[in-house]
């Protein structure tokens, strides 16, 4: 896509500024000037980002040389929707179905399109390059009587939305596990009526002796679903190796360990929303799959989760290859900041085993609700290129950042309230007391000098803080600082006034680096600025200032991506 991109960008520059040289290869050199002198190659690659129907009406009958390329080298990607479409029958009668041998992809939105489809291509026809297809908005009994078996070659299969009148869905996903080559599977469902009282839909598959096993190895259940129906259909993809669960909820009966099938090529596991008691949850984890390389899990506050004992047997004993983990709870503060053992249970997790995995505590708290996370990988906002160093007498790199306990904090949704604000902090002092934070997030565009001030004495851990904005600056009632003060990064996203800088020098007396802003501070060693990469002579610029005026005697620049990292020595 890149390629396409740059050949596109060189040929708007000839139309604006005469004719430029464009390189084909290395041997030989044309000019562009028109379309058509584009080749085969770069046309191919462009309709590989072009939905088939816009390809066949925009091309098709331009000239013979494009009616020769799309009939003999184009596998097309098809989208239809009663919004795009205005005859659905003529578009399956003129692209369709003479092109029915180079469709990669259909992509089909409403009942009527659906059932065109199936009614007017599948029977007597020929799709054996059609590998995906996508269907919104199904009626669930028009899935059942599809005539998808006709389709040999189908690895990938979307339903989104499906009409569900009825809650046992058992019959379909019989249908979808007999498809023979299927690899990959999505399913989400809409309601036409009342669920049960947990809202969850009912799948029961009975293992049949000597049933065909399905090949799928990718499924994303994007529906509610029972612990004891989810046991079922792992029965049928013995070959799977990424499960998504959206929604799972309890079983309607007792599941014992020896139900559980054990999965030898599953190595992802994610849970959006788990809400099985965590000792059936370690029953799942222990007897699914020792190959798991990744689990994600997330549920609403319960401190059966919060277990970091129980989390580091598990994981010690029957998840020898996990490598990326992520635990996230969620809950009001009035549940989560009531619990008097709130402090201890969390502070657990800052064992040496959680260290030494480099799995990180990760919190984002407001007035209302509370975050918790425990995760092997988080993007951080500073990146002046300097985390890699090499001890003496090793020869192993080590990433300096994780040599302690990392844990951030994000704070958003502040209220007006001076004193309301005041008060949320101190009902937090029991999560600041427990975790020595290193990070501070500010993600709200209103918080006052003085909130910062009184939020920075409660975490005197901290090495780095990102704050969008301050909102206002009362010095007159700011509280002295505190001597614990570690805080030596620092990123504005938005200064307001000039005071913002001067404002936070003081705050953070030891502060070395500071990202964003284009102020010159002398006390730093250490600046970063957003300048667009292709901005050369504002680089020039500022080399030239720094060398005339004398500014810095030693000193290195350079870029990475779009900032400018000055460094003084």
């Amino acid at each position: 896509m890149n390629r396409i991109r740059r050949l596109l960008k060189i040929q708007i520059r000839n139309e604006k500024n005469e004719k430029l040289p464009l390189t084909l290869n290395t041997h030989t050199t044309r000019s562009i000037t028109h379309l058509e002198d584009f080749s085969n190659e770069i046309f191919l690659e462009i309709f590989d980002y072009l939905e088939g129907c816009d390809i066949h009406h925009s091309f098709h009958n331009l000239n013979s040389r494009f009616r020769q390329l799309l009939t003999s080298s184009v596998l097309l990607k098809i989208q239809l929707s009663s919004e795009t479409v205005s005859n659905v029958e003529e578009c399956y009668k003129t692209i369709i179905i003479p092109n029915q041998h180079r469709l990669l992809s259909l992509d089909l939105t409403g009942s009527d399109i659906i059932n065109d489809f199936f009614s007017y291509c599948t029977r007597n026809s020929s799709f054996g390059a059609l590998q995906s297809i996508v269907l919104h908005r199904i009626l669930i009994g028009e899935l059942l009587h599809s005539d998808l078996k006709s389709l040999s070659n189908l690895l990938s299969l979307t339903v989104d939305r499906a009409v569900l009148l009825f809650e046992d869905v058992s019959d379909v996903y019989r249908m979808i596990f007999s498809l023979p080559v299927l690899k990959y599977i999505k399913m989400s469902f809409e309601v036409d009526f009342d669920l049960n009282d947990d809202n969850s839909i009912n799948i029961c598959l009975p293992v049949i002796m000597n049933e065909q096993c399905s090949k799928i190895e990718y499924m994303f259940i994007e529906h509610t679903c029972k612990f004891d129906g989810l046991i079922s259909l792992l029965h049928h993809t013995p070959q799977l190796r990424r499960l998504i669960c959206t929604d799972l909820q309890k079983a309607d009966r007792k599941v014992d360990s020896e139900q559980i099938p054990t999965l030898l090529y599953l190595k992802n596991l994610r849970i959006d929303r788990c809400y099985i008691d965590f000792d059936d949850f370690e029953m799942l984890i222990k007897k699914i799959s020792s190959q798991l390389e990744e689990l994600c899990v997330r549920r609403d506050f319960d401190l059966t989760y919060l277990n970091a004992n129980r989390w580091e047997m598990l994981i010690t004993d029957f998840l020898p290859h996990l490598k990326r983990f992520t635990y996230n709870c969620f809950g009001s503060n009035s549940r989560v900041l009531k619990d008097r053992n709130l402090g201890e249970v969390i502070h657990r997790f800052i064992s040496p085993f959680w260290i030494n995995k480099r799995w990180m505590l990760d919190f984002v708290i407001n007035y209302v609700v509370i975050y918790f996370s425990v995760c092997s990988t988080k993007k951080t906002c500073f990146d002046f290129g300097e985390t890699i160093v090499k001890y003496p007498k090793s020869d192993e790199y080590v990433d300096q950042r994780q040599s302690s306990p990392t844990c951030e904090l994000t704070m958003d949704r502040f209220l007006s309230s001076i004193e309301r604000n005041q008060s949320f902090l101190r009902d937090c002092e029991c999560i600041f007391n427990s975790v020595k934070f290193t990070h501070l997030t500010i993600n709200c565009h209103e918080i006052s000098s003085q909130i910062l001030t009184q939020i920075i004495q409660l975490l005197p851990h901290l090495n780095s803080l990102h704050i969008l904005s301050i909102w206002s600056i009362e010095t007159s009632v700011l509280p002295p600082m505190s001597v614990e003060n570690k805080i030596t990064k620092v990123k504005l996203t938005q200064m307001t006034r000039m005071d913002n800088v001067t404002f936070l020098l003081s705050l953070c007396p030891s502060m070395e680096y500071f990202q964003e802003v284009d102020v010159y501070v002398p006390l730093l060693s250490y600046l970063c600025v957003n300048i667009p990469s292709n901005d050369e002579q504002l680089l020039n610029e500022l080399r030239t200032l720094i060398d005339t005026k004398h500014l810095l005697e030693n000193y290195t620049m350079r870029r990475i991506n779009d900032n400018l990292i000055l460094k003084k020595h």
